[in-house]
């Protein structure tokens, strides 16, 4: 990030009223900057959001307050099913070397690998018959182990879980991005998640993720102000 992204101190708090004791700035760290941008604006919007729960719900579309909830909520479920299939994709690995085959193939710098029968088909008229066969041995020892330790491990079912959360997080995610918002904490809700979603590591640094990021600051400053 650029200097103005990392140097940014929260300013003097004040209070709207006294006896504040929900106020979110009270813990919050005098600095934003890469490390701590997306988890201080969502402790920031858990603490806001629920402030606002008291509202009274008018009839029409979900209103942003109540869907950043619902997108948080199912991100972390995906962050957590993400790290599961990762562990998980690694015992996969160690169990059965994966489902790829490396063939060293005469004049090429490197081994080709290939993943499917289809690829060694394509590859046959630079292979002679017994490599073929090896080949194709090969990838058929590993699949077997592949799926015997699937079986084992539940890397699948884990997969499964992971694309079901991210489909409905990115489902509830779209819906928040075109909801309308009424009041600045819910402008800084949908921002998060715009970020959280396209940007999470804060490395884009073609125009507007710098500006973002540094709005999204900007809001965060604006609501612990006044706090």
């Amino acid at each position: 990030m650029a200097d103005s992204e990392n140097n940014r101190t929260l300013p003097a708090i004040t209070r709207r009223k006294q006896d504040t004791t929900g106020c979110a700035a009270e813990k919050l760290p005098r600095i934003i900057d890469r490390r701590n941008l997306l988890p201080l604006a969502a402790r920031l919007l858990s603490a806001r959001v629920v402030e606002s729960d008291g509202q009274r719900r008018a009839p029409g579309p979900t209103p942003v307050r109540e869907l950043w909830p619902q997108w948080y909520a199912l991100y972390q479920q995906q962050m957590r099913a993400y790290h599961f299939r990762k562990k998980l994709e690694a015992e996969m690995l160690n169990n059965s070397a994966g489902l790829s085959v490396a063939l060293q193939i005469e004049g090429a710098d490197r081994p080709v690998v290939v993943h499917s029968f289809a690829d060694i088909q394509r590859l046959s008229f630079q292979l002679d018959a017994e490599q073929i066969t090896q080949a194709r041995a090969e990838l058929r020892q590993r699949r077997r182990s592949w799926k015997n330790a699937d079986r084992r491990l539940g890397y699948s079912a884990a997969v499964a879980l992971e694309q079901d959360v991210a489909q409905e997080a990115g489902i509830t995610g779209r819906v928040m991005g075109i909801a309308t918002p009424s009041s600045l904490i819910e402008v800084t809700a949908k921002l998060h998640c715009l970020i959280v979603t396209q940007d999470p590591d804060l490395k884009l640094k073609t125009t507007p993720w710098p500006e973002l990021r540094t709005m999204l600051k900007d809001l965060i400053l604006m609501e612990l102000t006044g706090c």
